[in-house]
C-alpha cells in the first residue's frame, strides 16, 4: 500500500478493513459541524450517533485515505469518485431501519435527515466530478495540518485524472478556506435547522 510521509504524519489509502475507523473518526470529528449538529441536537449522545450514522453513509464504492500522526489514525477524507454517485441515504431502503434507530424512531427526525441528504445529492453538478463527502480530523489532532495534507492529496489526485471537485460547507468559513484552495461557490441552498449550504466547485488543473 502507498503512503505519504511528512515528518510524523503518514497518509495512506484506506481499504475495507477500514470502515470502522472511519466511521469513528469522522464521527468525533463532525460532532459540531452544523449540519449535524441541527440533525443531532442532543451533545450528550451525539458522537455515537453520528458514529453510526456514517457506517450507514459510507460505501465500498468511495475513495478515502487516513492521517495517521504518532502511529494513531487522526483524520480522514472520504470521496465520491466521478460517476459514482450513490442514491441519497434514504433512497437506500435496507438502511431505513437502521436510520429510523438511530433517530429513535421519530418520524419527524427521520424525514429532515433523508431530506437534507437528498438535498445535497440533488445540487451535485451534472459533470463528472470529484466529490468531497466529507474531510474531518479529530480534535485532539487539530491544528497540525492535517486536514490540508489530505485534502491537497485528493487535490493532486483529481487533477492528476484532469477532473474537477465539488464539495459543500454550511459556513463561511467554510467558504474562505476553501477559496484558498482554488473553490469558488457556485449555488447554495436551505437545509434543515435554518442553515445555508454553500456548494463550492474547483476546475482541474495541468
Amino acid at each position: 500500500m502507498q503512503t505519504t510521509t511528512h515528518d510524523d504524519l503518514v497518509l495512506h489509502p484506506a481499504g475495507d478493513g477500514d470502515f470502522s475507523t472511519l466511521a469513528g473518526l469522522l464521527g468525533t470529528a463532525y460532532h459540531d459541524e452544523p449540519r449535524m449538529a441541527a440533525l443531532l441536537p442532543d451533545r450528550t449522545r451525539r458522537e455515537p450517533r453520528l458514529r453510526k450514522l456514517f457506517s450507514l453513509l459510507l460505501t465500498r464504492d468511495q475513495t478515502a485515505d487516513i492521517a495517521v500522526l504518532g502511529e494513531q489514525p487522526r483524520a480522514a477524507a472520504v470521496w465520491d469518485r466521478p460517476g459514482a454517485q450513490e442514491p441519497p441515504l434514504g433512497r437506500r431502503i435496507a438502511h431505513l431501519p437502521a436510520l429510523l434507530s438511530l433517530f429513535r424512531w421519530r418520524i419527524p427526525d427521520t424525514a429532515r435527515a433523508i431530506e437534507a441528504f437528498t438535498a445535497s445529492e440533488n445540487h451535485r453538478p451534472d459533470e463528472p466530478h470529484w466529490h468531497l463527502f466529507a474531510l474531518g480530523t479529530d480534535p485532539r489532532a487539530r491544528g497540525r495540518g492535517l486536514a490540508r495534507a489530505l485534502l491537497t492529496n485528493g487535490l493532486a489526485r483529481a487533477d492528476a485524472h484532469d477532473t474537477p471537485v465539488y464539495l459543500e460547507t454550511a459556513t463561511h468559513a467554510g467558504v474562505a478556506h476553501f477559496e484558498r484552495f482554488g473553490f469558488r461557490v457556485i449555488h447554495e441552498f436551505p437545509v434543515s435547522g435554518g442553515l445555508t449550504v454553500y456548494g463550492m466547485w474547483r476546475p482541474a488543473r495541468p
